[in-house]
């Protein structure tokens, strides 16, 4: 049974239930006429018009990562993300010229089926808007916990027209290229019969997941796109540390932190700092005026019972231990942990946080591996900088990003252009055709 909360352009509250696969696959691939003939210009002048609807929304912005989510939808982000990923937007619409008689196309994929995961309820919207950048339609399997919004995110576009050229074009061309669907995650008719059909398998998800994913039916012609678990962490050099600005990069870490629970692959969960003047408690210190600060607009903290019992468990046992420091809200607002082992500690969440002090910021190429996703850096020197990238993209690095900015959703991600492989690359090459005369 697949319960589907958006389908050809309707929305359904409690969910239209349809026994077989074979109804939606219909009705997407003929809702494909709608959006193919919609020029690249006129798509994100749609999107960019839905974007501030959202942005309009007051309560839509209350939601965790939407007022961000409203910016990505603008037009001016949307074509540079097209120039990253196509280079040139007139692909998008027609054969271009590229050598003497040779032309090339980014052609839609066509059914694009994506597999959301549950750790930050926008997710989705990312995930489907770069798909309809390209022309294709989208079978999306949501978690339950983020249909609501998802929903209440999508509704919007329903209303959306614009005037590009003289022609009129709809939101809801888009919509009926969009079905959201929830089944049980244990379903593997359900899960083989969507992968079955599917020309893009788009995953966002943990490792168990991606297993079973992986191991289900698929078309010989399909393209996988993973963005599976990943790990994030921190750096602080030494001249940020004894700086008259190291509160505002604090107060930059403390958000990525906040952000998403620390649920998303780009959290931070260890912060290293290059030893400086500063010792680490008096760094630790100053990080807890900043939580105490920030918290003021940050108060809630919606954290499940298995968080609360792994913080509750990890500060008993660095009480507990005189080689260990914990430094923590009376409640569940911040916890600071300190111990000298040089690894990368496994994620507890819920603004949870190691601190560790290394003798210079090099000493992190010794713990990275592909598994780390995006390194968020507070450094002076910008030469510094690129030396520790180069050194750490070289052994598995994605991302390096100003803390702050580390869950912000960007191009590449997880080192991939995604637009770039929601399209296939077509070519003509008719150079030396004799013309027929007539």
């Amino acid at each position: 049974m697949i319960k589907c909360f958006s389908f050809n352009g309707e929305f359904y509250k409690e969910g239209k239930i349809i026994y077989s696969f074979e109804e939606i696959y219909e009705s997407l691939r003929g809702n494909e006429k709608y959006i193919v003939p919609i020029p690249v210009d006129a798509m994100v002048a749609l999107i960019d018009a839905y974007g501030k609807a959202i942005s309009k929304d007051k309560s839509l912005l209350k939601e965790e990562g939407v007022p961000f989510l409203s910016f990505y939808l603008k037009k001016n982000n949307l074509y540079n993300i097209i120039d990253l990923n196509i280079k040139n937007k007139s692909f998008l619409d027609k054969f271009i010229e590229v050598e003497d008689k040779k032309y090339i196309k980014a052609q839609k994929r066509g059914l694009v089926c994506h597999w959301i995961a549950a750790n930050v309820p926008t997710l989705g919207i990312y995930s489907i808007f770069q798909s309809i950048l390209c022309r294709n339609s989208n079978l999306v399997k949501v978690p339950e916990e983020s249909i609501n919004i998802l929903i209440k995110l999508l509704k919007p576009i329903r209303e959306i027209k614009i005037n590009f050229g003289g022609v009129e074009y709809l939101g809801i061309d888009i919509l009926k290229n969009i079905c959201i669907v929830n089944f049980s995650s244990s379903s593997i008719e359900s899960n083989t019969e969507m992968s079955k059909m599917a020309d893009c398998r788009v995953f966002w998800g943990g490792e168990e997941g991606l297993r079973v994913i992986r191991k289900l039916p698929q078309k010989t012609t399909c393209k996988d796109i993973i963005f599976g678990p990943k790990y994030s962490f921190a750096v602080f050099e030494k001249e940020v540390l004894e700086s008259s600005d190291l509160e505002k990069h604090l107060e930059s870490l403390a958000l990525d932190i906040i952000a998403f629970n620390q649920r998303a692959c780009s959290s931070p969960h260890v912060l290293f700092i290059e030893k400086s003047s500063l010792t680490i408690e008096e760094v630790c210190n100053k990080f807890i005026n900043i939580f105490k600060k920030v918290m003021k607009r940050y108060h809630e903290n919606y954290i499940n019972t298995g968080v609360t019992s792994s913080i509750v468990n990890i500060r008993g046992e660095y009480a507990l231990d005189l080689n260990k420091m914990l430094y923590c809200s009376q409640d569940l607002q911040y916890t600071i942990l300190l111990n000298n082992d040089f690894k990368l500690e496994e994620p507890i969440g819920g603004r949870t946080i190691f601190i560790k002090e290394v003798n210079e910021v090099f000493e992190i190429e010794k713990l990275i591996t592909p598994r780390i996703q995006t390194v968020g850096i507070a450094f002076k020197s910008e030469e510094k900088a690129i030396k520790l990238a180069e050194a750490l993209t070289n052994l598995g690095v994605d991302r390096i990003v100003k803390v702050g900015y580390m869950s912000l959703y960007d191009n590449p991600w997880d080192g991939t252009f995604p637009l770039n492989e929601l399209v296939r690359w077509c070519s003509l090459n008719i150079n030396g055709m004799i013309e027929n005369e007539g």
